[in-house]
């Protein structure tokens, strides 16, 4: 591939000038008017002034003297209530015009000038090198955090080491060795089991006699214990028994008070015993109504003796499940690479929101890890799979048994028992089944096909077992070596260090720890080396210099793979050749097509994008059952597989604001109403005109992160777009700013609440900017289905909501940008957002630099993002040529 940024970019490029952070001089009236008086040589009050205080922001001081007026005027303490007050418009302007300033100042006094901080590797590049050395993942959550605030997990800064944290590294090396010890010793087991799924019918039928059989010796304890409450003598003590109850005439809760009611026998005599808890509860609970009578509906299915059906509820405490069919991996299989199939059908007239399968681990509280569209038919199941990764960590009876269930069946209490009673008010029992599974397969892959990860193969002729005896002395030393040598990247340590190693090693086994076990404890003292640890470009010089060809090796390996470079990589590092542009381009072309970059690719999406707020709340699932847990998990995965498509395809990177096609699966095909999705992973599918899909505005995670999981929200939307797709980042808010919250319970639109809210000029400032485009956004609800009405009902005093203060409305998304046109709908606002592919380009190349650098981007780098954009424009924003142009960049190749 031919790039004609190559040469440019790797010539040295002219100093760059600062960014203009200045404050225009128009405004020099309002603080002659409003602030001097008080502020100037002769008064100074509260020892400030403002009459020598430039426009021009060029220092710290300066900076933080405008800051404090910044503070003062957006809080509203100044000027201060008996003193002149500015027109609100200039009021408006003169905080607009400066908080722009503040942005471009804090921009240009940050800068780092160009130097990348030496760091360690993150979490995720931690944990992907130890995967390429040892062929193990390891969890590496307990980790300390690697971002800042509105940065990214590469940035040096960020990246420092404590003291205890090398113990800590030690303790994960430590577990990693043990797990890739246990995988490559059973590299050829092969394990397999079959459960069919008929053989809950059994359980079921057990469940259902022991349940007639309660029910009719709870009815016996009802007729002895309301024979005593009938009894005239008890009338005394029952009456006193009704004050004392939440509902006097709640008979159940009457019986509950047994023991203090003459004559009334105890529910043990009869069988129930809720150990040490009110027994009465147990006897109450088998009077129910409605599960028996549903646990023998299902009974009466037609395929029960041939498979299990499973239901969208289950009965309290989980005796008996019919929601879930749960295998559990025997204890004794070692961990590895698992196929689970699972042969499944739904009933001919399934609805097409109860087709789905979702799979997962720990059927208490695990995650959903996949879910897949049943498209068989009972007489004519299919089969799917689901790959399944087992580590040493799923040693217990959680992490072993897997579940499959009807998605979202799981997901909340609440939404179960809101579906079960909108089923018992439709036909008297419960919900209907519709998904059967006739057998489920778990089968443990071989490992001895694939090659020896380079760690572990470094190791030959060393026993990994301690069932075999010590290694000799040279052996063990040479190992030592090789596997030292793949640990570091390349680098050959010193002789003495090997020394040291051995000396561990031989005080281990002094101590009486087996060959193996002291093997692990002296390897773990290289995992947690600081030449393993970090990403180490060692000069003397404190002038800039070229990086060699290993080190742009790595440099290049851990931006496209956050993992360490191959064999490939590393010879052509090591040879030279990899500084040739031609082979630079054809490198990062081959790294980009390799499976490893799609880490790349996720972690600079979930950053760039801000995906982090995801996960800070939970939907309200009664107003939005059906963002269940795999649909939410779909909507998140949507956003990565459409930055992976458009880097496995160079696609036009501006089609990220607006496109005629979405990268979807069948659950967001569903969800969406989208037809067009063949098979059961991500793909491009076309969309019908019009659609309000395509593009990251048309997607359910971007809306769902503009709300709180139950209410949108205009200004989170608003200020999204303006700092993601648009390269104009409203300022932080202001401190002491007026609160919605002071509007709450009044019953008001969003767009009335909102211009509440702008009635202070410290707020209109930035919210002219903002809400005009969160307006636009609003028929997406807060989990990103399309609607045409909104409506707001304020609370009662306890927190109930009131029917009676209820409002709905038409959405309008028509409004005027600030300084800009206006539009009548989301259509043509996504159409004038999607105009500015300049500015979203720029946003671009300075989030990736960004990243690829380890360090913020600064007024020095503005000549590299010029050009990054006019030569990514000339290629029609092809997304690779971003990539290639950050690569090539005088800054990428220089230490």
């Amino acid at each position: 591939m031919q790039h004609a940024l190559l040469a440019l970019c790797l010539t040295t490029t002219a100093a760059a000038e600062s960014p203009r952070a200045v404050l225009p001089d128009k405004h020099r009236a309002l603080i002659k008017e409003n602030c001097i008086t008080c502020h100037n040589a002769d008064t100074r009050k509260g020892q400030f002034r403002i009459d020598d205080l430039p426009l021009t922001i060029t220092d710290v001081q300066t900076a933080e003297k405008w800051q404090m007026v910044l503070n003062a005027m957006n809080s509203g303490d100044m000027p201060p209530d008996d003193e002149p007050q500015p027109a609100s418009d200039a009021k408006t302007d003169f905080l607009d015009d400066l908080s722009s300033a503040m942005v471009a100042a804090r921009r240009s006094l940050g800068d780092q000038n160009g130097v990348i901080t030496l760091r360690r590797l993150n979490r995720r590049e931690y944990r992907n090198t130890l995967r390429e050395l040892l062929g193990v993942q390891i969890n590496v959550s307990e980790l300390p955090a690697d971002i800042a605030a509105g940065g990214f997990d590469t940035a040096g800064i960020n990246l420092f080491m404590s003291g205890n944290q090398f113990e800590q590294y030690q303790s994960l090396g430590r577990e990693a060795l043990t797990e890739a010890f246990t995988w490559h010793l059973n590299a050829s087991e092969q394990r397999s089991l079959r459960h069919e799924a008929e053989t809950f019918t059994p359980v079921i039928e057990k469940f259902v006699a022991h349940q007639i059989d309660g029910k009719a010796r709870a009815q016996r304890w009802v007729e002895a214990v309301e024979k005593a409450i009938a009894l005239p003598e008890n009338a005394t003590i029952v009456a006193q028994l009704r004050t004392q109850i939440k509902n006097p005439n709640d008979i159940a809760q009457l019986r509950r008070e047994w023991e203090k009611i003459p004559g009334a026998p105890s529910p043990r005599s009869f069988g129930f015993d809720k150990k040490g808890e009110n027994d009465a509860d147990l006897a109450n609970d088998s009077l129910r109504a409605g599960w028996l009578e549903y646990h023998q509906h299902y009974l009466q299915q037609p395929h029960v003796k041939t498979g299990a059906y499973l239901g969208p509820e289950t009965r309290h405490p989980a005796e008996l499940n019919l929601k879930s069919v749960n295998v559990l991996v025997p204890f004794s299989w070692p961990p590895g690479n698992y196929i689970v199939r699972v042969k499944a059908g739904v009933t001919k007239d399934a609805p097409a929101d109860r087709r789905f399968l979702d799979f997962g681990i720990n059927a208490r509280q695990g995650p959903v890890l996949a879910t897949r569209e049943i498209t068989g038919t009972i007489d004519d199941p299919q089969i799917v799979e689901f790959p399944l990764t087992m580590t040493r960590g799923n040693s217990d009876h959680d992490t072993r048994m897997l579940f499959f269930r009807e998605k979202g069946s799981w997901d909340t209490n609440e939404s179960g028992n809101r579906k079960r009673s909108e089923a018992v008010k439709r036909n008297g029992l419960g919900p209907d089944f519709v998904l059967w599974i006739d057998w489920i397969e778990v089968e443990r892959l071989p490992n001895n096909t694939k090659p020896t990860p380079p760690a572990i193969a470094a190791l030959n002729n060393i026993p990994l077992n301690d069932k075999s005896p010590a290694p000799a002395t040279p052996e063990l030393r040479s190992a030592l070596e090789r596997f030292t040598h793949e640990a570091f990247r390349g680098v050959t340590p010193p002789a003495n260090y090997i020394d040291r190693l051995l000396t561990l090693y031989q005080t281990r086994r002094t101590a009486g720890d087996k060959p193996a076990t002291a093997l692990k404890e002296t390897l773990s003292v290289v995992l947690a080396s600081p030449m393993f640890l970090y990403l180490a470009e060692p000069s003397s010089e404190e002038k800039p210099r070229s990086l060699t060809g290993p080190e742009l090796a790595t440099r290049l390996a851990y931006f496209l793979w956050s993992a360490p470079p191959d064999t490939t990589l590393r010879e052509l590092g090591k040879n030279g050749d990899l500084q040739n542009p031609a082979t630079l381009a054809a490198q990062t072309e081959r790294l980009l097509d390799d499976p490893r970059s799609e880490d790349f690719i996720n972690a600079f999406t979930h950053q760039w994008l801000g995906m982090d707020r995801f996960d800070f709340f939970e939907p309200n699932r009664e107003l939005y059952p059906r963002f269940d847990n795999g649909t939410r998990l779909a909507a998140q995965q949507e956003v990565y597989a459409t930055l992976s498509h458009f880097v496995r395809h160079n696609e036009n990177l501006s089609l990220l604001l607006k496109s005629d096609y979405a990268i979807i699966n069948r659950v967001l095909a569903n969800y969406y109403g989208l037809p067009g999705v063949k098979g059961h992973g991500f793909e491009k599918v076309a969309l019908p005109p019009n659609s309000p899909r395509g593009g990251l505005l048309g997607m359910a995670a971007i809306a769902y992160m503009g709300g709180n999981g139950e209410h949108t929200s205009p200004v989170e939307r608003g200020a999204w777009v303006l700092r993601k797709l648009l390269h104009d980042p409203p300022p932080p808010a202001p401190p002491n700013i007026p609160a919605l919250t002071r509007l709450t319970g009044q019953v008001l639109t969003t767009k009335e609440r909102l211009l509440a809210h702008q009635e202070d000029p410290q707020c209109a400032s930035c919210h002219r900017r903002i809400d005009p485009i969160g307006y636009g956004l609003e028929n997406f609800d807060a989990v990103g289905q399309w609607r045409t009405q909104d409506s707001y009902t304020a609370s009662l005093p306890n927190g109930k909501p009131d029917p009676k203060s209820t409002k709905t409305w038409t959405i309008e998304a028509a409004a005027t940008l600030h300084k800009g046109p206006a539009f009548n709908n989301y259509h043509e606002l996504r159409n004038i957002i999607a105009s500015r592919s300049d500015d979203f380009a720029r946003g671009f190349s300075e989030a990736l630099l960004s990243y690829a650098l380890g360090r913020p981007t600064g007024f020095r780098d503005e000549p590299l993002i010029e050009q990054i954009v006019s030569h990514t424009q000339s290629k029609k924003f092809a997304t690779r040529e971003f990539i290639h142009a950050v690569v090539s960049s005088k800054a990428f190749n220089t230490k």
